[in-house]
């Protein structure tokens, strides 16, 4: 077998992956053969053909444009973050400056509609006895039949739940909600721990997912069950 023979062989036998396998491990290969540039040509997607530096600009480019994009998406989010948190410190301080349990629940009601925007929000408190307030009251035994793991789990959630949970929560609205967020409100130093539960509902069916951060509810519950302990056992 001649050497031409066997050189053809050998280069017929390289492939495409451990060409760019060699050109990745030895990223300055051009450096020394910048006369291959001026030969390489690719395709482009009007059909023309473009030299590999200008290739490599446009693709500089379009990443530098990807970039730009995801820093002003973080920025976006940084600020719908700060806004959140300051409506959330107001909230927590109107709650702690509650002087008795009906005026909790305005001010709870009055900054879920007007500062942050809920189009339906339930607040349900616990209690074997009946309570004169502007709240709908219910026995905890009631409330963990009707919404099971929802309740028990003592974590909150968001997205979908069942039509039965769904009328439990919210009544004569809960045709018009489509996704909810639902917060056990508990106190571990208390007993019965469980003091009731707020739901925050919206007619969007994507509004409320599955599985979206709830660090903002979770916290603004963690607040309105100690300010409820410190309320309902005075």
């Amino acid at each position: 077998m001649t050497e031409e023979i066997v050189e053809a062989k050998e280069t017929q036998a390289l492939t495409a992956r451990q060409v760019a396998d060699y050109l990745q491990a030895h990223p300055d290969f051009f450096v020394d053969h910048d006369d291959l540039l001026l030969e390489l040509t690719l395709p482009h997607k009007r059909g023309d053909t473009i030299s590999l530096v200008e290739r490599q600009v446009a693709l500089l480019r379009e990443r530098a444009l990807d970039y730009r994009y995801q820093l002003n998406r973080l920025s976006e989010n940084a600020k719908e973050n700060e806004q959140l948190f300051e409506k959330m410190r107001l909230l927590v301080l109107s709650l702690l400056e509650s002087k008795d349990l009906e005026q909790l629940i305005d001010t709870i009601s009055d900054s879920l509609n007007h500062e942050f925007g809920i189009e339906f929000h339930s607040l349900m408190l616990f209690s074997d006895k009946p309570m004169s307030l502007p709240v709908r009251i219910e026995h905890n035994d009631v409330a963990n039949m009707a919404l099971g793991s929802l309740l028990s789990s003592g974590k909150a959630v968001s997205g979908q739940v069942t039509p039965a949970e769904m009328d439990f929560l919210f009544q004569e609205q809960s045709e018009k909600v489509g996704s909810v967020a639902i917060i056990p409100l508990n106190y571990s130093l208390i007993d019965p721990p469980q003091l009731g539960i707020l739901a925050l509902g919206s007619s969007d069916k994507e509004h409320f997912k599955a599985g979206m951060g709830t660090v903002f509810i979770s916290y603004l519950g963690d607040v309105l069950s100690r300010v409820l302990a410190r309320h309902m056992r005075s």
